[in-house]
Formats: structure tokens, C-alpha cells, sequence
């Protein structure tokens, strides 16, 4: 017998409802037979916008390796709803961030970011097949072979550093920036980009990733963990997000588009010089191709410039505070390398203790005292505690340089630490700063040398002097260094004064025989 159009109409209403409920059914069953039913969360502070709201003070990661003390290594945050966990110790750390990276190497799809302009930087794209595209572009470029063909450039721009801190000592800040700058613009988009435009780009990097600074840290704007507020037009009261993104997108605009239409245009009328830029230009042929070169140049310069500069400007403060270090690394310098010349790459193996400075500058002061966050795409387990799918998991590399029991009286510069018993240097060599997995810093190779080189040519021709007004009462280094997701010293005072009669003559011929791109003249 046919059925009639009620029954029917039934049927179809009830086998689809019957699917739903036969599926959370199973999931319900799934659940209770699953290993992370009754599992608890990490623990952490107990209140949700309370956590957010002491996690917007400044020095954050200050507050977190506090807390730390009080709710242990593996620490549990709940943000507008959003789940996040601060790592505070190295063997934590590693375990997650690196033996388990297959789950632990994503990043978050922060609606803010993608305001302000700054969803093209590879270390903020989620894992997927952009991420490795851009990735692929700086292991090319930036692996430790391909490294070594830019110290011809490290080198003559360091030796530029020197001529300038020769000339005008008392502007070493300003020095130690377009040094930053002219050397990965000179790497990137060739050397023929003069000084002073350079700076310009230096300076709308920095002010760019200032402001993406205050996005991108736990409980920053509301925005990032409440999308909908995205859609919020700019006049409404409390979206003054809005203009403020507004204004960082045209920062992150310029700095993306201006160097490589410079390039582009450079190539066109035969003028451009040789670059890593000019290179691949000169083999693309589709606009996709083109944007992932100018997102991958805008990345490498905006990360390679001011973090560069962090690190000089704490080499400066190390220095001017700790003048013992100073004389200990320079008599090591001048047994080695002596006083007739100045020092090379090729020089490192030999300056053990200036390797030790190096190490320990990175650790005194992290450029980055909080790692980016690395964002679960599976659920975990770890210690018994449960780490949802979608967590952000950071590590407090303030935490980490700080342990105790590793680094015996932290706060102290003291390079030492790195040596074993018989005077070798140690297998301490992770600079934490640079992060940890498949997020780890890619050019850090390219950036170690830069530092280490410009700490011994520093030190090779110059005294550094602290303030006349001694310190009765040592200051601890926290104190001295401002907010931010890449951190900078506060403004202090350091005489520069050439070490040698010689020097000036020295730094002088350096400059004088090689040009702007590490060529020599003719």
C-alpha cells in the first residue's frame, strides 16, 4: 500500500533527526570511554577576565614566571574563553614545543593581526601549505650554508658601525639602528638602497611592530578572541581598535610594497644591484608567486631589524655595567687576533670566552622574553593534565633564562657559567630566544653572526663606560628594559672611547678599502 504524503513527510523529518541523535549518541559514548574524561586542566588563576586583565600589565612575562612560583611550570589561563598555557620550564618545553611539534606548530587565527595587515608574516600563519612556502623561502635563504655568503656584508656594515661610533659615539642607539637596518636591507634588496632610505624603512618596521607588539600577547585587544567585534565600524564606541589598525596597515603597507618596487623598477631600467630580492624577481612570472616574495621580504626585514637591534643595545648596557666581562673578553681578543687588525668570522672558533659573552648576553637579556605562541591543532595530554585542541601555548623565556638551579644568580652577567670545570666551553649553545620546533627562528644563523661579530669588533677598538654616578645598590636588568613583544633597554649612558692610538686608522682603512655591499675597491 502507498504511503501517504504524512507519513512521508515524517520520514524524512525523523531518519535525519535520528542520524543527529544516533551521532551524539556515539560521541557521548566516546566521550566516557575517551582518556581525557575527568582530566583537568593545568592549574592557573581561578578568574577568567581577572587573568586577562593582570596579563595586560606591562612586563607580562615578569607576572607569568610569578605566577609560575605559585601555580607551577605548566600554568592554565582562560581568556575571554579562549584556553592558554604559559611553559615555564625547558624540559616542559621541549617535550611539547619540539618532540610533539606535529601538534603543537600552529598559530592562532587572530582576527586583529588581519586588521592591522600583518597576516602575511610566516611566523604568524597557521600551519599549513602557505606557512611551508614561506618557510621553504627562508631555509633556502637562511640555512647556515647559505648563510655564510652574506658576511662580506655583515662585515663591511659593522665596520661602518665602527666609523660611526669612531665619529659620533654618543648617538651609538641611532648607530646600532641603521647598522640593523642598512645590513639586512643591503642582503634582501641590494646595496645601492642609500643609508637614509633604509632608516625609513627601519623606522615604519619598528613602529609596526610595536603596535602588532600589544595584539598579539595574551589578553591583548578583545578582538582577538571575540571575532564578531571585527565587524564593529570605527565610530562605535569601544572600536577604537579599528583606527588603530587602520593606522598599522598603512605602516605594514609601506614596508611591504615601497623596497620592492625600488627592486622591481630597478631590475626594469638595469640599474638594480645583486640581491636575494633580485634574484628571485628576475624568476617570477605569476602575481602569486610575486606576493609570496614581498611577503617573505617584508618578514625577513621587519624580523631582522629591530630584534638585531635589541640585542646591541643590551650588548652597550652589559657592557657599560659589567666593566670586568669587558676587559676579560678584550684580553682574550688581543692575545688571539692582536692589535693590527681587526676581527673576522673566521676568528670565532678561537675567542672562546667572547663565545661565552655571546651566549650569555642572549640569555641576560632575551630579545623576545615571551615566545610567540604555538596553537594546539589536536587535543593532549601532558603530566595528567588536559591541553585542548585550539590552546595557545607559549613559552616564558624570561622563566626559562631565569631557572636557578641552571643559571645560579640570574640577574648577574657573568659569561663563566658557560664554561665547564677545565675551562671548556659547555654544550649550553640554544639561544632560547629564537624559539623552539618548526617555529623556530629561521634566520638565526644569520643573526648570530651579526651579533657575535659586532660584540668582538666592538670590543677590539673600543672602551665602554657606564655612567659616572656609580650604583651603590645593583639594579636588577628587568628594571631597565621597557614593554614590548621585542624588548629594548631603557635609555642609559655609555662613553665610547677608542681602546688604541691605532684604531681610528684601523676602522678608517676598513671603511675606506670596501664598499657599502663588502666588495673591495679597486
Amino acid at each position: 500500500m502507498p504511503l501517504s504524503d504524512l507519513t512521508v513527510s515524517l520520514l524524512l523529518a525523523v531518519i535525519p533527526l535520528s542520524g543527529v541523535i544516533f551521532a551524539l549518541y556515539s560521541n557521548y559514548q566516546s566521550w566516557l570511554k575517551s582518556p581525557i574524561r575527568g582530566l583537568p586542566y593545568p592549574p592557573g588563576p581561578p578568574l577568567l577576565l581577572g587573568s586577562a586583565n593582570q596579563a595586560l600589565k606591562s612586563q607580562a612575562w615578569i607576572t607569568y614566571t610569578e605566577w609560575s612560583k605559585k601555580y607551577g611550570d605548566i600554568m592554565y589561563l582562560n581568556i575571554y574563553g579562549e584556553h592558554t598555557v604559559i611553559l615555564s620550564n625547558l624540559d616542559d618545553t621541549v617535550e611539547l614545543l619540539e618532540r610533539r611539534s606535529r601538534v603543537y606548530s600552529s598559530r592562532q587565527k587572530n582576527p586583529y593581526i588581519k586588521l592591522m595587515g600583518w597576516d602575511f608574516n610566516v611566523g604568524l600563519i597557521p600551519y599549513g601549505d602557505l606557512w611551508r612556502r614561506h618557510r621553504k623561502l627562508f631555509q633556502r635563504f637562511f640555512r647556515p650554508k647559505a648563510s655564510v655568503q652574506y658576511e662580506p656584508i655583515q662585515t663591511a656594515k659593522i665596520h661602518n658601525l665602527l666609523h660611526d661610533l669612531l665619529t659620533t659615539p654618543s648617538n651609538f642607539i641611532q648607530h646600532c639602528k641603521k647598522n640593523a637596518s642598512t645590513m639586512i636591507m643591503a642582503i634582501l634588496y641590494g646595496h645601492d638602497i642609500s643609508d637614509e632610505m633604509s632608516t625609513h624603512f627601519a623606522s615604519l618596521a619598528e613602529n609596526s611592530v610595536r603596535e602588532l607588539s600589544s595584539s598579539i600577547r595574551p589578553g591583548g585587544y578583545a578582538v582577538s578572541y571575540i571575532p564578531i567585534l571585527r565587524h564593529l565600524p570605527a565610530w562605535f564606541p569601544g572600536a577604537g581598535f579599528q583606527r588603530h589598525a587602520a593606522e598599522v596597515r598603512k605602516l605594514t603597507t609601506q614596508m611591504k610594497d615601497i623596497p620592492l618596487d625600488y627592486v622591481g623598477k630597478g631590475l626594469l631600467h638595469g640599474t638594480s644591484s645583486a640581491s636575494l630580492v633580485s634574484d628571485l624577481l628576475e624568476n617570477c612570472y605569476v602575481q602569486r608567486e610575486y606576493d609570496v616574495i614581498k611577503d617573505f621580504a617584508a618578514t625577513a626585514f621587519a624580523a631582522g631589524a629591530d630584534t638585531t637591534v635589541s640585542a646591541l643595545e643590551s650588548f652597550f648596557l652589559a657592557m657599560s655595567l659589567f666593566p670586568e666581562i669587558q676587559k676579560k673578553a678584550q684580553k682574550e681578543i688581543d692575545q688571539v687576533i692582536g692589535v693590527t687588525r681587526l676581527p673576522t668570522t673566521a676568528d670565532r672558533p678561537a675567542l672562546p670566552y667572547v663565545e661565552a659573552v655571546y651566549r650569555e648576553l642572549m640569555r641576560w637579556a632575551p630579545v623576545t622574553p615571551l615566545n610567540l605562541e604555538h596553537t594546539t591543532t589536536e587535543d593532549d595530554i601532558y603530566k595528567g593534565f588536559y591541553i585542548p585542541k585550539g590552546t595557545a601555548v607559549y613559552a616564558n623565556t624570561w622563566a626559562l633564562t631565569r631557572n636557578e638551579e641552571k643559571y645560579p644568580n640570574p640577574e648577574l652577567f657573568n659569561p663563566d657559567r658557560f664554561f665547564t670545570a677545565d675551562g671548556q666551553l659547555n654544550n649550553d649553545d640554544t639561544v632560547l630566544t629564537f624559539g623552539f620546533g618548526r617555529r623556530i627562528c629561521p634566520g638565526r644563523h644569520l643573526a648570530s653572526t651579526t651579533v657575535w661579530l659586532t660584540i668582538v669588533s666592538v670590543l677590539a677598538t673600543f672602551d665602554l663606560k657606564g655612567s659616572k654616578n656609580k650604583e651603590t645598590v645593583p639594579i636588577s636588568v628587568v628594571e631597565r628594559l621597557a614593554d614590548g613583544l621585542i624588548v629594548h633597554p631603557l635609555p642609559f649612558e655609555c662613553d665610547i672611547i677608542p681602546r688604541r692610538g691605532n684604531v681610528k686608522t684601523l676602522i678608517r682603512e676598513a671603511v675606506g678599502n670596501r664598499g657599502s655591499n663588502g666588495d673591495a675597491k679597486a
